[in-house]
């Protein structure tokens, strides 16, 4: 058989043995977090994510933001915040620098706080391009503050520029989280829940940020996001490697029966 055509089955079996998971994609994900039993005011830090049994770690901060606009409400606008007794700054109108301090961590009680009767439009961008490499599985990983809000996000490319279609995030699609924090905002602990969001979701294959925009009927998303951080391109050529390794072997036995006739 030609070499074409070898590297045309292995990436066949390459395509068979990942389309198995792309009927699978789930709405939920687990987080697994340091210490186990936290402190809702103290900080909480997302160690790892494990989704289809599969576990991940290494992840995509926010490096960029931009607050296009916002609405105050009467409470106040868009602010940054944190557990009570937890690190970073709980700022009422934050510079981009203080944005991408809260949100560019592990720390699951650093949040963006939005007021129930606001809106807002923000644009973030990642610190690596984010692609889809394994179909069925969840890119983009928000944790959403009490469970009681909506948002819409569209994906941004590296110059800024809207692609794919906008995905409504609603509330009633969350799942808890395991865990509640109680920020400097709010007067007790609220349970946190999480939605997972794949890039086939928002119709592209690859994106740099995203658009996160709320309206006044979102009742004021207190939210944090991350992503997951594309592997290294040895892990798909070692799959490759893997997959060619077994279309030799099933040649040779093959070979091996009919020398035997």
């Amino acid at each position: 058989m030609k070499l074409k055509n070898v590297f045309v089955s292995a990436s066949l079996v390459i395509g068979s043995c990942l389309s198995m998971n792309t009927a699978a994609q789930a709405a939920s994900f687990t987080t697994n977090f340091t210490p186990a039993d936290p402190d809702p005011t103290e900080d909480i830090f997302l160690e790892s994510i494990t989704q289809h049994g599969k576990t991940v770690s290494n992840f995509s901060f926010v490096e960029s933001a931009t607050l296009n606009s916002y609405q105050t409400a009467p409470n106040g606008p868009t602010s940054t915040d944190r557990g009570d007794n937890a690190s970073g700054d709980a700022i009422e109108l934050p510079e981009p620098q203080d944005i991408i301090n809260i949100l560019g961590n592990k720390n699951l009680n650093n949040i963006i706080d939005n007021e129930d009767a606001g809106s807002f439009d923000l644009d973030i961008h990642f610190d690596h391009l984010i692609t889809q490499h394994y179909p069925g599985y969840d890119s983009l990983f928000f944790w959403e503050r009490g469970m009681n809000s909506d948002l819409r996000i569209q994906a941004l490319d590296a110059n800024g520029n809207l692609i794919g279609n906008d995905l409504f995030l609603d509330r009633n699609d969350q799942v808890y989280a395991g865990f509640d924090i109680d920020t400097t905002e709010i007067g007790g602990p609220q349970p946190v829940g999480s939605w997972g969001v794949s890039l086939a979701e928002l119709g592209v294959t690859e994106l740099k940020g995203l658009k996160l925009t709320s309206e006044i009927s979102y009742n004021g998303p207190d939210f944090k996001v991350v992503a997951k951080k594309t592997p290294e391109p040895g892990l798909m050529l070692g799959l490759g490697t893997v997959a060619t390794v077994a279309f030799f072997r099933r040649r040779g036995k093959k070979t091996a029966l009919n020398s035997a006739k």
